[in-house]
């Protein structure tokens, strides 16, 4: 009798039974079962390629970046609950839990930060951290007042392109904008950090008192700023004289609360503010401003002697130390009891000419020293 014949059919049932039992035993151990996250843009319901996804605290990959999906595939997934948490760059961190095999597919929008680094490789510990905020207000030099304008709330790509064209055109060209005599840091641009906030129901007002207001909130949520730059768009109308050229302001509220505004549209005149509020720049023009002699490496002085000894120090002519004063045309005068040094045109001394003389670049020399890229 031949083996076939000894199992007989009722053997063969109970052997395909076995067989299909152990081929479903090493499916469910080898993983094959699967769940697919898919993660979104909670305001613009697009899929968010790169975001990094976590299983139970396991790393499982990234949402998919060739085609874009915005969705990841978790393999070897068995049965229980689960906790999901979804990270990418620039937006908040969400967390979700669902039950498999009763739920096979994972749905996560991510909300954005109000704060977004504008470093591809991370913020530089110990560097000058620059933030910018929206404003909702500009100027109208026809009708001489403070007027709504919408623009950057309702847009934020046109509020990060100024943003980026501000930094490109001042910050990463400072070296085009100070003296050849005393070289910036080669990697100076290094040691600044930049971000932007962006919240459309919270926006900055720069018409409100000098430097312009944020949310008082934003303090709380941002405690690193060392400059925070109310950036408004442009002035309205026609600039008919210089009673209607675009200004800026720099206020020190206090320890990290160094608030400035400037328009995005002039870029000197955003040099010369940040020279007040990352350098701690004195203005040199004669006029209602506050005057110090802002050592060590001032660009102001006290005295005659001062600015004399000074420049002497610094291998300068002391003959070119001179009293901040102006006459008009009309004999009207100004004269302080400060002195400076820095040739004209002096961007310190004009906001909308001009470049950083020797002794304002030996100042911002100074203090991008002590911010030192990488330090900690």
């Amino acid at each position: 009798m031949t083996l076939l014949s000894r199992i007989g059919k009722t053997g063969w049932i109970l052997i395909i039974i076995l067989f299909l039992s152990l081929t479903y035993t090493v499916s469910a151990v080898s993983g094959s079962n699967s769940v697919t996250v898919f993660v979104t843009d909670t305001r613009t319901r697009e899929n968010l390629a790169g975001a990094q996804v976590y299983l139970d605290g396991g790393y499982r990959g990234v949402t998919g970046t060739v085609d874009g999906t915005g969705t990841l595939v978790m393999q070897d997934v068995t049965p229980g609950t689960y906790t999901v948490r979804v990270t990418r760059t620039g937006f908040k961190e969400a967390t979700t839990t669902f039950a498999y095999p009763a739920e096979t597919t994972v749905d996560i929008a991510l909300s954005k930060s109000a704060l977004v680094s504008l470093d591809p490789a991370g913020p530089t510990p110990g560097a000058i951290n620059v933030i910018f905020y929206p404003s909702s207000t500009s100027y109208s030099c026809t009708d001489k007042v403070k007027v709504s304008t919408p623009v950057y709330m309702t847009n934020e790509t046109r509020f990060r392109n100024d943003v980026m064209n501000v930094i490109n055109s001042t910050f990463l060209r400072l070296d085009k904008f100070t003296s050849a005599s005393d070289p910036l840091p080669a990697d100076y641009r290094e040691r600044f950090n930049f971000y932007y906030y962006y919240d459309p129901a919270a926006p900055a007002d720069a018409f409100s008192g000098c430097a312009g207001t944020v949310p008082e909130k934003y303090w709380d949520e941002v405690p690193f700023s060392d400059v925070t730059v109310v950036l408004y768009p442009s002035y309205y109308g026609i600039y008919a004289n210089a009673s209607c050229q675009p200004t800026g302001c720099t206020q020190d509220l206090g320890p990290g609360h160094t608030l400035m505004k400037a328009p995005a549209d002039r870029p000197v005149l955003f040099s010369h503010e940040s020279g007040h509020a990352l350098f701690s720049l004195v203005d040199t023009y004669c006029g209602d401003t506050y005057y110090y002699q802002n050592g060590p490496y001032p660009n102001v002085w006290a005295s005659l002697a001062s600015c004399e000894a000074d420049a002497r120090s610094g291998s300068r002519d002391p003959a070119q130390c001179r009293q901040i004063r102006k006459t008009t045309s009309l004999s009207s005068s100004c004269t302080r009891n400060y002195w400076q040094w820095d040739p004209v045109p002096d961007i310190m001394a004009n906001g909308y000419s001009g470049t950083f003389g020797d002794a304002a670049t030996r100042r911002i020399d100074y203090v991008l020293s002590q911010a030192g890229a990488g330090s900690s």
